[in-house]
């Protein structure tokens, strides 16, 4: 056990930080450590009382004095063989008061660590699970805890109805972070697998359920939010939306007629075809780069094949998405492309199970 030296609680032996005021624990045992070197093999050569040690002697002595540990292992490594033979201690067991709350856990919101619902601060990270930023807390707990086990045992935060999972470059699956019942936020600030994303804000997204429904709010973020659309399912395009294709970002720009000047004289332009409106790449918070005209048949985009090509972004499939008009609108349709097209949220938007959100340069599934 280590005893917290703030509040003198005492802790597991593999806790970092204390559980009734969430200091950092000392990690060092506080026994000290013997560092005596052992007797070499043979003994030492004995000096008489009164004879003067050969000068050879007196170094010798002084350079066991000055490092007895390296001595100790040139001269005799069986002190050293014996340890490494000895088998691992087993883990402490859990005191009997804890014991039955073993099984009532919540994962921390800071770190995800399997937190007892009766203890207030994260053995793992220090995380006070009370603290009023923290989200998927109840506000009905009072400040004034007391040790009585009908408190102890009451839950805290809400259980996790969701989880939002960390999607690997090679595909593979990563970190997973829980959603609560209540609205949770999200960004660069909430620490986690989020906080070394510098295209996520310190407060970018929140999520919360409205029925069984998933919702995602953007909290004005920067860079948005985008979420994948299904393949061969046309999503409408208004003036402004914004797509992601692989690692080109487009937008959408209706067409609009240029106003006639004071004396009502009309502006000279090229002939209008009837062009649906035009897509632009987007290379900078107030930077367009090059624009393309959709015209009344639509156009292709990939990076082999189609109207605009991409044939430097690998993650641009042959034949990506298409972009066409049907009764009056423009829509956007993914051709089954292997990494999707994904759609910016204007404001908040459902997401459908097992749906890919796209947040900065990470890309989660929301499983729930």
């Amino acid at each position: 056990m280590i005893v917290c030296s703030r509040c003198s609680k005492e802790n597991q032996d593999h806790y970092k930080f204390c559980l009734g005021c969430g200091a950092e624990l000392p990690r060092e045992s506080s026994k000290p450590r013997s560092f005596s070197a052992p007797t070499p093999p043979g003994g030492s050569p004995k000096v008489g009382t009164g004879t003067k040690p050969p000068r050879r002697m007196q170094a010798a002595e002084a350079l066991a004095a000055a490092e007895p540990v390296a001595r100790a292992v040139d001269v005799d490594p069986s002190p050293v063989q014996a340890v490494r033979s000895e088998p691992a201690a087993a883990a402490a067991p859990l005191p009997q008061e804890l014991a039955p709350l073993a099984e009532a856990a919540a994962p921390c919101i800071n770190c995800g660590a399997q937190v007892p619902e009766n203890f207030r601060f994260c053995h793992v990270c220090g995380h006070d699970l009370d603290a009023a930023p923290a989200p998927n807390r109840r506000s009905d707990i009072p400040e004034e805890r007391v040790s009585a086990p009908a408190v102890a045992a009451a839950p805290r935060r809400s259980a996790a109805r969701a989880k939002l999972i960390l999607i690997q470059p090679d595909g593979s699956e990563g970190e997973a972070f829980p959603l609560g019942d209540g609205p949770t936020l999200i960004g660069r600030g909430t620490g986690g697998i989020f906080a070394n994303d510098a295209y996520l804000s310190p407060e970018h997204s929140e999520f919360r359920f409205e029925g069984d429904q998933l919702v995602v709010r953007d909290m004005e973020s920067l860079n948005g939010i985008y979420i994948r659309v299904e393949a061969e399912v046309p999503i409408e395009l208004f003036d402004g939306s914004v797509f992601r294709v692989g690692q080109e970002i487009l937008r959408f720009e209706a067409p609009t007629a240029p106003d006639a000047s004071p004396d009502g004289t009309q502006l000279m332009g090229s002939p209008h075809q009837g062009f649906l409106g035009r897509i632009c790449l987007v290379i900078g918070r107030e930077t367009t780069g090059n624009c393309f005209p959709i015209p009344p048949a639509g156009i292709h985009l990939g990076r082999e094949r189609g109207d605009v090509v991409f044939p430097e972004d690998g993650y641009v499939s042959g034949l990506h998405c298409r972009i066409h008009s049907e009764v009056g609108h423009v829509f956007l349709t993914d051709l089954g492309s292997s990494n999707g097209t994904f759609v910016r949220v204007l404001n908040e938007s459902f997401v459908p199970k097992s749906t890919f959100v796209l947040m900065g340069q990470q890309l989660f599934r929301a499983d729930y």
